[in-house]
């Protein structure tokens, strides 16, 4: 699959988050999560981290070769019994809620309203190139893309189940 096939899977995700973003009731916002203590708002920041991340990525081209082939590869790694994801799951259950203290809800919206199209649009200026990812490895930028349609679909999904609507995310995202 091609980069400009999965930038279109973020083209398609992220308008829903923002739509959900603009639209929530305040107590939407704080129902509980499946995430530990995470409320919505909480998942929410999270997710709406990844548009935000994604513009900071691009400006990290390298001439290397990737450290990992697939981004399937670099989370096998990082969800490693002693992987970063486990060593950092604190951390970012902290960055989640302050983020979600610190930013309002129509700001976390705009990161996938006005953020996201901006760096899709800038990915795909770059097209397949290596970047730094956040200095934990090298990878093709399409793989990094990757990453960013997971994050936004499995939340999709954590998002609606918090809000008791039924699973509905764009089938290629699912797919992928």
């Amino acid at each position: 699959m091609m980069i400009d096939d999965r930038l279109s899977m973020l083209e398609a995700l992220w308008p829903i988050w923002a739509e959900y973003g603009h639209s929530l009731t305040d107590e939407q916002w704080q129902r509980p999560t499946r995430l530990g203590d995470w409320d919505v708002r909480s998942l929410f920041a999270h997710a709406a981290w990844w548009p935000l991340g994604f513009t900071l990525v691009l400006d990290r081209v390298q001439d290397g070769d990737p450290t990992h082939a697939t981004a399937a590869a670099l989370l096998r790694d990082f969800n490693a019994p002693d992987g970063i994801a486990t060593r950092l799951r604190d951390q970012v259950a902290t960055g989640a809620r302050g983020d979600a203290e610190k930013y309002s809800t129509a700001q976390l919206a705009d990161r996938f309203a006005g953020t996201g199209p901006r760096a899709i649009a800038a990915a795909r200026r770059l097209g397949p190139v290596v970047v730094d990812y956040f200095g934990m490895a090298l990878l093709r930028l399409e793989e990094v893309v990757s990453i960013g349609v997971l994050e936004a679909t499995v939340h999709l999904l954590d998002l609606q189940r918090a809000l008791d609507r039924s699973p509905e995310v764009p089938g290629e995202g699912l797919a992928h």
